[in-house]
């Protein structure tokens, strides 16, 4: 089956969160091509789990078709082809704040 993507040309008239994706450089993350397997995807996704403790580097770790799948916030970065600046970490019920954004712009 073939890959995903965002019809950036619709989104850049009506929306402004692709000039936030360029400015995170996670275009290529809405951009995947490449072919997937639903049923390999649903199998990643439902034995996904959390592999690091509170005070450890980020990581992840699934299994599919019995093969341990183990991946860090470095390892995500290369394959999803996005720079690797760090875990950013929101707070609840906190803004985050973004260079030229106010909250109050989305009222």
């Amino acid at each position: 089956m073939g890959g995903r993507n965002i019809d950036l040309n619709f989104c850049s008239s009506e929306f402004s969160f692709v000039s936030w994706l360029e400015d995170l450089n996670l275009i290529p993350l809405v951009q995947i091509s490449d072919p997937f397997y639903i049923k390999l995807v649903k199998e990643f996704y439902s034995n996904l789990r959390m592999a690091s403790n509170h005070n450890e580097e980020f990581a992840l770790t699934s299994t599919v078709k019995g093969e341990r799948i183990y991946l860090n916030d470095r390892i995500l970065a290369s394959i999803l082809h996005i720079p690797h600046t760090g875990i950013y970490v929101f707070e609840h019920k906190k803004w985050p704040e973004v260079e030229g954004f106010h909250p109050n712009q989305i009222l």
